[in-house]
């Protein structure tokens, strides 16, 4: 079924983005970026459990996205940290706004309680003009997970870790990894064609990158690593 976005909802849509793409372009956010033909060596996405499976929102998830699977991996290794990973990770957890750019996505927590437990559910102002929301699906130690809700701009998950360098010492990685479909055409269109969406969702979280290596009290080695895989939908559905 074809349809057609209204020219003033797009208007809005690309001038939002491209506001918030120049004011972090001023900013200097700096990063290192990849493009590669085949996915990056990241976990695949997480199942989802009973307790977050249902909610007053339903999930979104990639089979009711539309176009291809970007997958992307924003990687921060930190020399010297003066804090462990479970410690670090808990403050994530517990400060997760204090970490988000606000003038890109500002998070507020649904929930009183400030223990993040699966099933929790997070409202995400987003510029575009674009709002979304997103559940807790994963807790643990070193490591959380995010499922998008219906409404989101995205249609998938997005997950943060923190774990031993491999080859460093004294050193951890922090990781940011997703899996997500753009939630309809007009998405797409600034994300994937347009690249504004892309972009502003890359400085977002290269910042959160950048203020995890200033949380945890030591140094960022290099630069935050971008890695971009783009994938055809193996379950895409032709309904013209």
């Amino acid at each position: 079924m074809r349809w057609r976005i209204p020219s003033t909802l797009i208007s809005l849509t690309i001038a939002g983005l491209a506001t918030a793409v120049a004011l972090w372009r001023r900013a200097r956010v700096h990063y290192h970026e990849s493009r590669r033909d085949q996915p990056p060596a990241i976990e695949p996405p997480r199942p989802i459990p009973q307790a977050a499976q249902h909610g007053a929102t339903p999930l979104q998830l990639p089979i009711d996205g539309h176009g291809p699977v970007f997958q992307r991996c924003y990687q921060a290794d930190i020399a010297d940290p003066a804090a462990s990973a479970s410690a670090l990770m808990r403050q994530i957890m517990l400060n997760l706004p204090d970490f988000s750019p606000d003038a890109l996505a500002e998070f507020t927590k649904a929930e009183d309680r400030r223990e993040m437990q699966v099933g929790d559910e997070y409202d995400i102002k987003i510029l575009g003009p674009w709002n979304g929301s997103v559940r807790v699906i994963e807790v643990k130690p070193t490591t959380f997970a995010l499922a998008t809700l219906e409404g989101h701009p995205e249609a998938g998950q997005i997950s943060f870790q923190l774990n031993p360098h491999p080859t460093l010492a004294n050193a951890l990685r922090f990781e940011i990894q997703s899996w997500a479909r753009s939630r309809d055409a007009l998405v797409q269109l600034t994300y994937q064609h347009l690249k504004l969406g892309q972009e502003a969702q890359t400085n977002t979280w290269v910042t959160f990158c950048q203020r995890v290596v200033e949380a945890s009290g030591g140094t960022l080695c290099g630069e935050v690593e971008v890695s971009t895989s783009e994938l055809p939908f193996e379950h895409e559905v032709n309904d013209e």
